[in-house]
C-alpha cells in the first residue's frame, strides 16, 4: 500500500506542475521520493514526499491543491496537500506535505486489488488546484478521470 500511495502522490504532483506547462512550457518533476506516512487513525494519513522540480519559468505558487483518487470510477482516497512556491529558472528539491483520508463509503481491504498487478488500470484521478505568478495573477486548474498509469508514465 505504501508503494500505490507514493504513486499517487507523485502522480498528483507531477500533474500539478505539468498543468502550469499551458502557461510555463517547460516545468517537470524529475524525481520524487516518498520519505514518511503518518498513520492519522485507522482511515488518515499524513506523508511527506521531496520532489525535485526543474523549472526555467517564473516563480509559481501551487495552492487548494486537492485530488479524489477513483478505484473503478468509485471514490477511494481524498488527498490535499499544502501549499508549494517554486522558484523561478532553478532545479530544486522541495518538501511537499500531503494529508489523505479513505472515502468513508470505500472498502480499504479493495486495495488489496493492486497488489497483485502491475499496473493502476482501475485508478484515475479527479484533481484541482490554483497556480499563482508572483504577481499574484492566477488561474484554477480542474482535471477529471486522468488515468493514474497516464501519469506514472510521464514521470
Amino acid at each position: 500500500m505504501k508503494r500505490s500511495i507514493e504513486l499517487l502522490i507523485i502522480a498528483l504532483a507531477a500533474l500539478c506542475a505539468a498543468s502550469c506547462a499551458d502557461s510555463f512550457k517547460d516545468i517537470k518533476i524529475t524525481s520524487g521520493k516518498l520519505v514518511s506516512i503518518s498513520p492519522r487513525g485507522l482511515s488518515a494519513f499524513d506523508a511527506v514526499m521531496e520532489l525535485e522540480v526543474d523549472n526555467p519559468a517564473p516563480q509559481v505558487t501551487l495552492s487548494e491543491m486537492t485530488a479524489l483518487v477513483k478505484m473503478n470510477q468509485e471514490p477511494c482516497l481524498h488527498l490535499t496537500a499544502e501549499d508549494v512556491t517554486i522558484s523561478p529558472k532553478s532545479r530544486e528539491l522541495y518538501t511537499v506535505v500531503f494529508h489523505g483520508y479513505l472515502d468513508e463509503n470505500f472498502n480499504p481491504f479493495r486495495l488489496l486489488e493492486l497488489l497483485g498487478k502491475a499496473s493502476m488500470e482501475s485508478l484515475t484521478m479527479d484533481i484541482r488546484f490554483r497556480g499563482s505568478l508572483k504577481s499574484g495573477l492566477g488561474k484554477h486548474f480542474e482535471y477529471k478521470d486522468i488515468p493514474v498509469n497516464d501519469l506514472m508514465n510521464n514521470i
